[in-house]
């Protein structure tokens, strides 16, 4: 089942599919969105394969060559979303800085094309509340689906600018190997995200890179600001807090993150948040 939920006149459009097997041409219009609800799809996008699993998505513009896999007994849940060339252009014109630049990044075979977990962004959230609403029968509104493109093109361009900012930073002649560099450090913070509550040893995160040790934590701490062990520490806490707010009692959250004591907890959360689990979870 592949189902046109919302198409306008400027080929912004919205696409709800249940399939359980299919291998076909899969174009990206516009600047395009495959969102995975359930299951797991398989993209051969200019030339690289991305398996885009559960609660992922890969965006890619009108030069990506892309070809999707399903096989699966189940049928595989995913969103497909378009948004306009003129909203994605009209968006990106507010962003002062580079605004040329960002335009034709976005909107040319320079774009950067990867997956993402929708957790860990602003636009994987409205992707779920999108594919929740679809599910129940809620999306009926003209005129939200009209802003809704507004709000999913500006998540995207506040993303793919970090994207073209890091890009411009690695110093490395060739393009592919910016971008295959960006990729393994995108895969690997996801993977810290991930095993936030696990003591990662800096071997398992650069096998999740592909990299090695010393050219990891280069490339990381210049993309980030910060090493990739304070990011595992950025990680845990934020997990914690989530934990806490979610009424989790302050001894179980500080031994579940890895914490040996409370005191050593208490320390560590308020030099993040700069109030203590307590407080958080009055």
């Amino acid at each position: 089942m592949n189902q046109t939920i919302y198409k306008d006149k400027d080929k912004n459009a919205i696409r709800f599919s249940q399939i359980k097997k299919i291998e076909a041409a899969m174009p990206f219009n516009g600047l395009g969105i495959k969102y995975v609800a359930s299951g797991e799809e398989v993209y051969y996008a200019n030339n690289k394969k991305y398996v885009v699993k559960e609660g992922e998505y890969i965006i890619g513009n009108d030069f990506t060559s892309s070809i999707v896999q399903i096989n699966h007994q189940e049928p595989v849940q995913g969103l497909c979303i378009d948004i306009s060339p003129q909203i994605i252009a009209e968006v990106a014109s507010y962003h002062q800085l580079n605004t040329a630049n960002l335009q034709e990044f976005l909107l040319s075979d320079q774009f950067f094309v990867n997956k993402y977990h929708a957790k860990n962004t602003s636009l994987g959230y409205s992707l779920r509340q999108i594919n929740t609403k679809i599910s129940t029968g809620e999306f009926n509104n003209d005129l939200n689906k009209n802003e809704l493109f507004y709000s999913l093109a500006e998540s995207i361009i506040g993303e793919q600018r970090f994207i073209l900012d890091q890009l411009s930073k690695l110093d490395f002649k060739k393009t592919v190997t910016r971008e295959e560099t960006l990729r393994a450090i995108l895969s690997a913070r996801t993977y810290m995200e991930e095993h936030a509550d696990a003591n990662l040893s800096l071997e398992q995160i650069c096998a999740a890179s592909g990299l090695s040790k010393y050219h990891f934590i280069r490339v990381f701490k210049a993309t980030f600001g910060i090493s990739p062990y304070q990011y595992q520490i950025c990680c845990r806490l934020e997990k914690a807090r989530t934990a806490l707010v979610n009424g989790k009692a302050i001894f179980d959250t500080a031994i579940i993150c890895g914490y040996a004591d409370v005191a050593t907890f208490s320390k560590a959360f308020k030099q993040m948040f700069g109030c203590s689990p307590g407080a958080i979870k009055k």
